[in-house]
């Protein structure tokens, strides 16, 4: 079987810096997304003990982050966690990881511009008594992100780099001035860490639903082939994110917290509009309007972060023939993989409308979100395994206990616990539904890899940087596809 030729059909090599690079996966975390939506969450769950978690949050996802930047070493491809499962472990577990991967990165748009499209709804109405349907927000934005990334990988890099920039400016601004003003209340920082408050079920779930807000940090890998020495920015762009946006979430959690007031931070947690809004409001008074600025930013910088992974994702099925070989179509001008974007363009507009009507397009953010979790325990368990055998067998000399055993164990009893508290007790409808539907998809893959000879047709990548035939093929010739 012939593959691409590095020549003709290849990715822009070398196009993305460290900076551009560290801003795409920051982008895809969402700072300012995940704060302004899930800190009220947090804190209804957490109460004043909401920075605590965040902060172990953080630490849950750094020792994940570790493990994946053990993988991005060694492995630089377009295929991220479905090449490093492949590589580390072996093709048949690899195509479940993309198969599962379907569930998680082409989604992310979708969840993203439904709440944008939902918030400038709801925003305007109440704010101008203008009509905008979320929809429309919603098509207008898709159309905008697929021009933006089937022009090149330089051109959307550079629009999400000034997003996360503005977005993380307002933030901070925000927060600095609630630090100023703050509420009713005193303030000690022993309230929000105090050792009293691990006696709280709340504070679990807490820490459950912020290990969602750190996701996107995996979202990277898939710019392997397009960044300059991807073996050393890579990993260090995936621990300097995670490290950032874990300082990040516990500061600005503790700055809007105490702006509120801790003397009625139940107030926080109930309050029918959005409390980051309204302290917006009294803070900056019509100056809040850049609160929301930096909130769209965030949103719409995350799906274009998300859609760029995903669609180098299915650029890498298709090269490797698990996907139809069209998928692998390079634009011989801006050495974009237009065929894949096509198809991410068209699960965007289908699945992400169709839900956004089924349930609401502010539910689908939740409904998604839950299913997504789920996912990507599956494919981080995955990708901590193959972090064992990867040094243990073809690296022994960098094999390290720490990193490679007690690192990825913990972590992965750390992702156990969390599906364990996303499942049990079983939310109400719709979301009862989702851990159903997520197992289904893997079962469905499991009959797709057992009916289907070529599913798990995955040239593997080795350490050396060349890439050779899975096992099991007669075309056994390496192929440098990143050199």
């Amino acid at each position: 079987m012939k593959l691409p030729s590095p020549q003709t059909d290849s990715l822009r090599a070398n196009a993305l810096s460290f900076p551009s690079v560290l801003t795409q996966s920051i982008t895809h975390i969402a700072p300012a997304m995940g704060l302004v939506v899930t800190v009220q969450f947090v804190t209804n769950m957490a109460g004043i003990a909401s920075p605590l978690a965040f902060g172990i949050a953080f630490l849950i996802v750094l020792l994940l982050g570790v493990c994946l930047a053990q993988l991005a070493l060694h492995l630089p491809s377009a295929g991220g966690y479905y090449t490093y499962v492949s590589r580390s472990l072996n093709p048949k577990a690899g195509f479940l990881v993309g198969w599962m991967f379907f569930l998680y990165d082409p989604l992310t748009a979708a969840i993203n511009l439904a709440y944008l499209g939902f918030l400038l709804q709801t925003t305007l109405q109440l704010e101008a008594h203008v009509s905008c349907p979320w929809y429309v927000v919603y098509i207008a934005c898709t159309l905008l992100i697929t021009l933006l990334i089937y022009r090149g990988i330089e051109i959307s890099a550079a629009f999400v780099m000034w997003f996360t920039i503005i977005e993380i400016v307002i933030i901070i601004g925000l927060c600095l001035s609630s630090l100023m003003h703050p509420g009713d209340g005193h303030v000690h920082l022993e309230n929000f860490v105090s050792l009293h408050n691990f006696g709280h079920k709340g504070l679990y779930l807490a820490i459950v639903f912020s290990i969602f807000t750190f996701t996107g940090f995996e979202a990277i890998c898939p710019l392997a082939e397009e960044t300059r020495d991807p073996r050393r920015t890579i990993p260090r762009a995936i621990l300097l994110s995670i490290t950032l946006m874990g300082i990040f979430f516990v500061f600005t959690s503790l700055a809007i917290l105490t702006g509120w007031g801790n003397s009625h931070i139940d107030t926080f947690a109930t309050s029918t509009e959005n409390p980051v809004f309204l302290l917006a409001k009294r803070l900056w008074g019509a100056a809040w309007i850049f609160v929301l600025v930096a909130v769209m930013n965030s949103i719409l910088g995350a799906a274009i972060s998300g859609t760029n992974a995903a669609v180098r994702v299915f650029f890498a099925m298709g090269r490797a023939r698990s996907m139809p070989a069209a998928l692998a179509h390079i634009h011989p001008r801006f050495r974009t993989p237009v065929n894949a974007i096509l198809v991410q363009t068209l699960i965007t507009l289908t699945l992400g409308i169709g839900i956004g009507f089924w349930v609401g397009p502010d539910q689908e953010y939740f409904l998604i979100g839950v299913e997504m979790t789920l996912v990507l325990i599956f494919i981080y368990s995955m990708g901590n395994i193959g972090v064992f055998f990867l040094y243990r067998r073809e690296r022994p000399q960098d094999f390290n206990v720490v990193l490679h055993v007690l690192f990825p164990i913990l972590s992965t009893l750390s992702m156990v616990w969390v599906a364990y508290h996303s499942v049990f007790p079983l939310p109400a409808a719709p979301l009862r539904y989702v851990p159903i539907v997520v197992c289904v998809w893997l079962l469905v893959g499991v009959v797709v890899l057992l009916t289907v000879p070529r599913a798990s047709n995955m040239p593997l990548l080795p350490i050396d940087g060349t890439e050779v035939e899975a096992p099991g093929r007669d075309d056994k010739s390496e192929v440098g596809l990143l050199s």
